[in-house]
């Protein structure tokens, strides 16, 4: 079954960038006709868009034959709801980039539906903003285009699109020209996508937030472990672990700094060995739990007991940290029963402190 598109345009005082980016959509190899448009305007721009567009779509829509939906309107407004008339300020900035950000993070959770973000229109604030939104939530399928369109019929009252049959208009000097010379072309814009660094669904907020929020994931990993409180820092991040996934961490990073091997399954003087070193390093993390740890690990060290502390400390980063996660996670290496175990951080990105190490 073929996926919807959802067209997004921004829009101030030139309405017909909406019908002209239609308009190249449908001429397009293959063709793909919007099953949503959603205009994304000031308030001026809609009071001017809602007399023509309309009407504009609809004559679109007989000339290719095919149903176009009726526009939604989202008007940027701030907090109390007083829609904005132009972006003239700083503040305006602000509520502006808050709602973008908000209308297209909502517009990419819909998994049968593509999202097309057309910058033609408004403000040029407006689609810069747009471009860094569509970066932050933008999947593989979601496409950034700018329409582009010959200077004698940009902006005209009279042209919205290309007719069929051809008219002809005159230009401000007094000639005529043919709409059948009207060039309109769909430059699609590449952009990084950094949707994997975050969770769309259920973090997204005030723009700036947003951008610094991302931006910390994609600064070099750095583990701190506070000794003195069984807390662990990733970035903005705290996570309060029991003393056992603690001190589980604690010694994985401990390893890690010294530049040990993978910890794989051993028998023998090696196991009691290793076990020995986890119950050393439990026992500094203290607490209640530790009495269990003590008892698998007096032998030696158990693989399953090591495997469950893996699993559990994983799902705790996995539900605290989401795709952010993945560089903090002990990782299994090697095929069962033969994996081995490490964190796979370079030294220098882990920290300790609170306590003796």
């Amino acid at each position: 079954m073929a996926r919807g598109l959802h067209l997004l345009a921004l829009a101030g005082l030139s309405p017909q960038v909406v019908t002209e980016t239609v308009w190249c959509l449908a001429k397009a190899d293959p063709p793909r006709i919007p099953q949503r448009i959603t205009v994304l305007t000031t308030g001026a721009g809609r009071s001017l868009g809602e007399g023509v567009l309309p009407g504009a779509l609809a004559r679109l829509a007989a000339q290719l034959g095919q149903a176009l939906p009726r526009p939604e309107w989202r008007i940027l407004a701030a907090p109390g709801g007083e829609p904005l008339e132009d972006i003239a300020t700083d503040a305006d900035n602000r509520i502006a980039a808050d709602a973008i950000l908000a209308e297209i993070a909502a517009a990419t959770l819909d998994p049968e539906t593509d999202l097309h973000v057309s910058l033609a229109g408004g403000r040029k604030t407006m689609g810069a903003l747009a471009a860094l939104s569509l970066s932050l939530c933008g999947r593989e399928t979601d496409v950034l285009s700018h329409v582009l369109v010959d200077p004698r019929f940009q902006g005209r009252p009279d042209f919205f699109f290309p007719p069929d049959p051809p008219e002809s208009l005159v230009l401000e000097d007094g000639t005529a020209v043919s709409t059948a010379d009207a060039a309109l072309t769909l430059a699609e814009i590449p952009f990084v996508r950094l949707r994997s660094q975050w969770r769309p669904a259920q973090e997204h907020g005030p723009f700036a937030e947003t951008v610094r929020a991302v931006q910390q994931r994609l600064m070099p990993p750095r583990l701190e472990l506070d000794v003195s409180c069984l807390s662990v820092r990733v970035g903005p991040q705290q996570l309060r672990l029991p003393p056992s996934l603690f001190g589980t961490l604690w010694w994985f990073a401990e390893r890690c700094r010294t530049g040990a091997p993978p910890v794989a399954w051993r028998t023998g003087a090696e196991a009691r060995a290793l076990g020995r070193s986890l119950l050393s390093m439990l026992e500094r993390a203290g607490g209640q739990d530790i009495a269990a740890s003590r008892q698998a690990l007096v032998e030696g060290l158990e693989r399953t007991y090591l495997a469950e502390k893996v699993s559990r400390l994983k799902r705790r980063f996995r539900e605290a940290l989401g795709p952010a996660a993945e560089p903090f996670l002990i990782r299994a290496e090697g095929r069962r029963p033969l994996s081995a175990y490490r964190l796979a951080l370079p030294p220098e990105a882990i920290l300790i402190t609170g306590g003796s190490t």
